[in-house]
């Protein structure tokens, strides 16, 4: 490989892992946007306590968190469906309000909309779920089908008869699309008849609610790796791939260009190597080269050519903490 990049790290800051939004921990990141201000941030909760089984009594939540020199929660917005558009079950069902659970959904990535509303990609279904400003959800979720007409069902799904995903392999990236009101969503596991190191990005049409049958396939290092996120990065998009270790045992975690046009299997050059950055300040009082070794690395946002912002999923309660770091590229 080539030699990498250089990546400096500008900014550090870490939110403690036992950080409450009243009685409830405010858990992992699993994907970020800019926020209506300086230094605000969207970011996504993802769905618990790390499984649907024991994550029914945890209330799904967008939230805005200040990030300067430490992170500040300044709102949460809870996901709801009082107009009943989910057409299963839900664990509050009983409830007006509807809130959506851990149980219910694991939102993954998330694209915020001109009007304010947001776009989140799910695991359990997998679905697209659009939520309003205040987190009410707007239309019945989104089903993931392909171009024959066959609707790819997670065993996590409410109803996962004929299910052919795995768990957890469910939409984990969800980005503005390079066709102008299109959105692509990136599945976090290969499906079947798809070579296991080859991950579908598939193209949402906005104006008809419809998946166009375009797609592209990402090909991974290694496939026990994974892919954690999209992001559109001006004419590129940026993906986070990654492996399944964590701390000093951590081999791969890289975020890589690819471009979105007519090659079926995309072509991918490395962005940032997350074990290597060059850390001149000290920052997080760590040494020379910081690494950001966490197992679920799942938001990344280009601030402009040269920098961006990656925050990681904690996995709560794993007793990690939530790193919000800012790299310049060079």
């Amino acid at each position: 490989m080539a030699e990498s990049p250089r990546a400096i790290l500008e900014h550090f800051v870490s939110l403690p892992a036992r950080t409450f939004a009243g009685t409830q921990p405010v858990q992992g990141v699993s994907s970020i946007a800019p926020g209506p201000g300086r230094n605000l941030w969207w970011a996504l909760s993802d769905n618990g306590y790390g499984t649907r089984e024991n994550s029914a009594d945890y209330l799904l939540a967008i939230y805005l968190f200040e990030v300067d020199a430490r992170v500040t929660l300044l709102e949460r917005i809870e996901l709801t469906d009082p107009q009943r558009y989910f057409p299963w079950p839900l664990t509050r069902g009983d409830d007006p309000t509807r809130t959506l659970t851990g149980a219910d959904a694991d939102p993954e990535s998330m694209v915020v909309m001109a009007d304010g509303s947001f776009w989140i990609g799910d695991e359990h279904g997998p679905w697209l779920l659009h939520f309003s400003r205040l987190g009410v959800l707007l239309e019945p979720p989104v089903p993931l089908r392909l171009a024959d007409g066959r609707e790819l069902r997670s065993v996590s799904h409410p109803e996962p008869k004929g299910a052919t995903l795995r768990a957890s392999r469910g939409f984990e990236g969800l980005a503005r699309g390079p066709r102008t009101d299109t959105l692509v969503a990136l599945l976090e596991g290969a499906i079947p008849d798809d070579p296991p190191d080859r991950l579908r990005i598939f193209e949402f049409e906005l104006g008809t609610r419809r998946w166009s049958g375009r797609y592209w396939l990402y090909p991974l290092d290694d496939a026990k790796h994974s892919g954690c996120e999209i992001v559109m990065d001006g004419e590129r998009h940026l993906v986070i791939e990654r492996d399944d270790r964590e701390g000093d045992a951590a081999r791969f975690k890289r975020i890589f260009y690819v471009r979105l046009g007519e090659q079926r299997v995309l072509e991918k050059s490395l962005c940032v190597d997350l074990l290597a950055i060059e850390n001149p300040q000290r920052l997080g009082q760590r040494g020379p080269v910081f690494r950001f070794p966490f197992i679920t690395t799942e938001a990344v946002w280009p601030i402009d050519a040269h920098t961006l912002q990656v925050v990681n999923d904690n996995n709560y309660p794993s007793g990690d903490p939530t790193e919000w770091i800012r790299l310049r590229r060079e």
